[in-house]
Parts: structure tokens; C-alpha cells; sequence
């Protein structure tokens, strides 16, 4: 990254840290309860890009949750062809974002203000404009990828353990929201 890229990109931190809300109380909830449910992601490349697909597609047929939005970022110039916009998926890329790297635009300012039930990070990697959709979402319970710089975004976080793969976090992710406010089963004694 270019030193003027970097000054952008500082810029774009120090305005994330200052536009954090500081009253924001949320709210845990389970997967299988929640009736709407945000996804954000960073796509690397077409395969990311439905390892979600493919997960919104699970969490559809097995939780029964029709309510389903994903938001993807891709960090090129000029949007790939297996983004362009299809029912309950939006995408963004670099043309989205402002000098400060701060995503813009009606896809972005409708996602940030829909009150999502939850809203699940799926970054393997710190990226300022999904962090800023994050910071900013009305969203009630945040979740993703462990990281320092998460800390003062997300309610919670799972640790990875240094693996960088997509479908193992996926299956973290989606294994621990199963086990918040999970009601426990009765017992046969």
C-alpha cells in the first residue's frame, strides 16, 4: 500500500473511531430464533463469494430465516461479474467508497439502517469500509472474527486460532450463535 494510500486509510480510522455510538446495549440472540439476519464479507475471489452464498443458502433451508441480507466488499477498481447485485446480496467496491475509504451510497446507507436481529462478520481480515458498516450498523448483536481492532465493534468475537480459512469460520460462527440463549433440553429424569 502506497504512503498516501496509508494517510487515507488513517484518516478513515480516526473517523470510524470517532463515529462509534457510545449508547449502544445489545442484545444477544440465538440463529435459530432470529428472523433477520446481515451477513458482511470481504470477497477475495469468485470461490469466497459462494462459500457465503452457499451458507445463506444453508441457514435459508435449515433455520428457516427468509430474511437474509449480504453486503460484499471486493477492494477492486471496477466490480467483478459474479457481484452484480441478485436478490437479498449487495456488493460494494473501491468506486463505492469515499477519499477516506468510508463505504457510500443507498446499498450501504439502507443495509447500515435496517435493524438487523443479527449481523455476522465474515472477514478474515481487518478491511476499513466493513469495519465502518459494522460500526455504524443498527444492528442489535454483532459477530465476527476475533481482533483488536474489533474490539470496540463487535458484542462477539471467535478466536480462530491463526486459521485463515472462510468455511472454518463460517462453521465457528455459525455453531456458537446456535449456542446463545440456547434453551437447554429437558431432561428424560
Amino acid at each position: 500500500m502506497k504512503l498516501f494510500d496509508r494517510f487515507k486509510e488513517w484518516m478513515g480510522i480516526r473517523r470510524l473511531l470517532r463515529d462509534l455510538p457510545q449508547d449502544r446495549k445489545p442484545i444477544a440472540r440465538n440463529l435459530g430464533l432470529a428472523r433477520k439476519v446481515a451477513i458482511v464479507y470481504v470477497v477475495e475471489d469468485e470461490a469466497a463469494h459462494n462459500h457465503v452464498r452457499n451458507y445463506v443458502k444453508r441457514v435459508k433451508e435449515e433455520l428457516g430465516i427468509s430474511n437474509i441480507m449480504a453486503l460484499g466488499f471486493s477492494d477492486q477498481k471496477v466490480m467483478p461479474h459474479y457481484l452484480h447485485a441478485r436478490l437479498n446480496f449487495d456488493a460494494l467496491c473501491q468506486k463505492d467508497l469515499n477519499w477516506y475509504r468510508i463505504p457510500q451510497g443507498n446499498a450501504v446507507q439502507n443495509f447500515m439502517a435496517e435493524e438487523f436481529e443479527i449481523l455476522i462478520d465474515l472477514s478474515l481480515e481487518d478491511r476499513l469500509p466493513v469495519q465502518y458498516i459494522l460500526a455504524k450498523s443498527r444492528a442489535r448483536f454483532k459477530v465476527g472474527r476475533w481482533s483488536d481492532s474489533n474490539k470496540k465493534i463487535l458484542d462477539m468475537m471467535i478466536d480462530m486460532a491463526g486459521s485463515r480459512s472462510l468455511p472454518q469460520l463460517i462453521q465457528q460462527v455459525h455453531h456458537y450463535l446456535l449456542m446463545v440463549n440456547a434453551k437447554p433440553e429437558p431432561s428424560l429424569n
